[in-house]
């Protein structure tokens, strides 16, 4: 369920009231009180496995982004966060997903996840961008030179400024859109026969081979034993009378 945003100009008013919003800020953890600005609207069609999605953005999405860039300049530690509106709730209860602020200007490509409820209503998101680097770390921002032979004006900063960063990663953007699933249903098995007071029954030890079939094993012995010797005796009988005669 893979679709990739589509960017509009505009929803048609009536449909823009009824679709779900999201908003966006860059937010310092120690001051998380910066307003959520409204990023897009989020439409949402079809149902189960062919569920799609679209966003369309905000006429003031360009100026949003270059105030976030201006803030990600200004405080590293910031964190962009995105949120998913519910319509009459505080924005402190809204379902929000956060990245560090720090690889917006190097992202080249971002993700989200839209979850939908059992009436394909979405009630949660997540948000990711990339490449992100592999310790986690804050790439280091991009630095521009003045050349050697330009005269400083007095009052300057030192003649390495870090350049302003730029969010692009939305030139990329993808939606996945994820349905309900169910877990398999367990196994159920026959519980084991218990005793009256209650605990299970132990059954009995296998018997050995000889356990079970030692009385074909003894009649089979016994009738070895005595037919040989029947033979033997007719055999002398017969031997004796015959000498007897002369």
């Amino acid at each position: 369920m893979l679709v990739h945003w589509l960017l509009l100009a505009a929803l048609p008013p009536a449909l823009a009231d009824a679709s779900p919003r999201l908003f966006h800020r860059v937010v310092d953890p120690a001051s998380p009180d910066a307003p959520f600005v409204r990023r897009a609207h989020l439409s949402v069609t079809g149902s189960g496995p062919a569920a799609r999605a679209s966003l369309a953005p905000a006429q003031s999405l360009e100026v949003d982004l270059a105030q976030f860039a201006n803030a990600v300049h200004q405080n590293p530690g910031a964190l962009y966060q995105l949120a998913l509106e519910r319509e009459g709730a505080d924005p402190s209860t809204w379902d929000i997903s956060s990245v560090k602020a720090c690889y917006l200007p190097h992202s080249t490509s971002e993700e989200i996840v839209v979850h939908l409820d059992s009436d394909d209503t979405p009630f949660g998101i997540d948000y990711f961008v990339g490449p992100i680097p592999h310790d986690g770390s804050c790439p280091k921002p991009k630095r521009s030179r003045r050349k050697s032979n330009t005269m400083i004006p007095a009052g300057e900063g030192p003649p390495e400024s870090e350049s302003a960063p730029e969010l692009l990663h939305i030139r990329n953007a993808t939606v996945l859109v994820r349905s309900p699933t169910f877990p398999p249903l367990p196994s159920l098995r026959v519980p084991p026969p218990l005793t009256p007071d209650g605990t299970p029954v132990v059954a009995p030890p296998e018997k050995s081979f000889i356990q079970k079939y030692w009385m074909y094993i003894a009649v089979a012995v016994v009738a070895l034993l005595i037919s040989p010797g029947g033979e033997e005796e007719k055999e002398g009988g017969s031997g004796g009378g015959g000498g007897g005669r002369r």
